[in-house]
């Protein structure tokens, strides 16, 4: 006997239920039961559409004057309904605590059927066994998924641990270096060429830092990212270390002498030299946002941020008075934050009968153009789908002409490059960091450590997670 799965059985397969998947592909067709119910179906679904729950941010829009939620429930699904009118998509918020609360819905089956997140949380959700797997519907549908994702969100939509396709690509997060031209000229120091290294970084900062007549620093050089696993983490892989092994993902590196050599570099730099502003400096400053005012505000030259600066430095600085160049490039590699926000779906839809509903949804926002140009369009983030990532630096620029001289087009060089990555996660993350964030805090923040403490807690997260996995079974 031979058969054909259909989407539907794949969504079943995806949710675990194999056997019960490929009895109903075998069984006889045709009969009086199976009659009556298909008629039942067909007349229940004439009557109501099939509703798909989608949870999402209020936030998530940078472009000025747009509501992520108001621009889906006005624009988005009634574009969708003009295709699919069978349909009924209810918008639900993501609130507070949303990543613990979502888990908690998902054990007890009431979590939304389509939801927003990013790494390391979807990657928990997926270890609790709570997600569709994705890839034979992909396989299906999207045959050449990865042709036409830009690489860097697609390969952060598959869990190594799980061995799933955890969702499609909403857009990509990228860290680039955002520099104020004015702080450059009037130091007389050259604007960061696209191959400048740590040593010209650091360089560079020594020589934009400011002091006043008693000696207090009035502006710092730069500052990198202010956050350790998506900011200073990377620099590890910059000199050429790991920050854990790549088999199971729990053997942390970050005590072995590339790493050490990295963060190094960052203390001094913070601490020794204070050319690099450290976060409470900034935090002290006053500014009300010290993500996007750093620059205005002339607190520091140059910044690590992510791409959703573009607007509000488009209002707060003259045309032309900045830009944005590349992460500097280490003694081994050149490597910053490359990190998509993803839709996902709930494993429970199997049961829902909306599965099929569900999946021709997803596939729209993730993988359909309109919609991913919209991602561009309606939130100023840039696409997962590469169609539509190229045409982003012209849509931002359509959107606020003052943009025109910002070399946008250096953040899809990062992604095209290899140079955006996701970040290294452990197998369980939050295990890892109850130890590592408390020792950073101590060398970075504090200032009250040397970077060599990290070689005992490199092995106290090691330990960690080897008992997490035994306590797990």
């Amino acid at each position: 006997m031979s058969y054909r799965l259909s989407r539907r059985d794949l969504l079943r397969l995806g949710a675990g239920a194999v056997g019960t998947a490929a009895l109903a592909a075998c069984a006889p067709t045709g009969g009086p039961s199976d009659s009556a119910g298909s008629q039942d179906t067909s007349q229940e679904s004439a009557a109501e559409p099939t509703q798909i729950r989608l949870a999402s941010f209020d936030w998530f829009a940078n472009v000025p004057g747009i509501q992520w939620a108001e621009y889906h429930q006005m624009e988005a699904f009634p574009r969708y309904y003009e295709e699919h009118g069978d349909v009924e998509i209810l918008w639900e918020p993501h609130g507070d605590g949303w990543s613990t609360k979502v888990l908690t819905n998902m054990a007890a089956g009431t979590a939304p059927d389509v939801m927003s997140t990013w790494p390391p949380i979807i990657n928990t959700w997926a270890e609790k066994q709570q997600l569709l797997d994705l890839q034979p519907l992909v396989d299906l549908d999207i045959p050449d998924a990865d042709d036409i994702f830009l690489k860097a969100g697609w390969d952060q939509c598959w869990d190594q641990i799980t061995q799933i396709r955890m969702a499609l690509v909403t857009n990509i997060d990228v860290t680039s270096v955002y520099y104020s031209k004015p702080a450059f000229e009037e130091a007389g120091v050259a604007f960061p060429a696209q191959d400048w290294t740590v040593e010209d970084c650091a360089q560079t900062a020594i020589e934009l830092t400011q002091r006043d007549d008693n000696g207090q620093i009035t502006r710092w050089g730069g500052q990198l990212r202010p956050s350790f696993v998506l900011g200073y983490f990377y620099y590890v892989e910059a000199w050429g270390g790991m920050v854990r092994d790549e088999d199971t993902l729990m053997t942390c590196l970050l005590g072995e002498e590339p790493a050490l050599q990295a963060f190094e570099w960052i203390r001094e730099n913070m601490w020794d030299l204070n050319c690099l502003a450290q976060t409470n400096q900034v935090n002290a400053s006053g500014i009300p946002n010290t993500w996007t005012g750093v620059l205005p505000a002339n607190i520091v030259a140059f910044a690590e941020r992510s791409a959703d600066q573009f607007f509000d430095l488009a209002d707060a600085m003259e045309e032309g008075s900045w830009d944005i160049n590349h992460i500097p490039t280490g003694p081994v590699d050149r490597v910053c934050m490359g990190a998509p926000d993803q839709w996902c779906v709930y494993k429970g839809v199997a049961e829902r009968g909306n599965h099929d509903a569900v999946w021709n949804f997803v596939k729209w926002i993730g993988a359909g153009e309109w919609y991913q140009d919209n991602v561009a369009r309606m939130s100023g983030r840039l696409p997962g789908l590469a169609s539509s990532a190229d045409k982003w630096p012209s849509i931002l620029r359509e959107i606020e002409g003052r943009l025109e001289p910002v070399q946008l087009e250096v953040i899809l060089e990062q992604l095209k490059s290899g140079e955006a990555r996701g970040p290294q996660l452990f197998r369980f993350q939050s295990v890892a960091e109850e130890l590592l964030i408390p020792a950073m805090e101590r060398i970075y923040v504090e200032g009250a450590a040397p970077v060599d403490i990290l070689e005992d807690i490199a092995q106290q997260v090691t330990e960690a997670q080897k008992e997490t996995l035994a306590r797990m079974g």
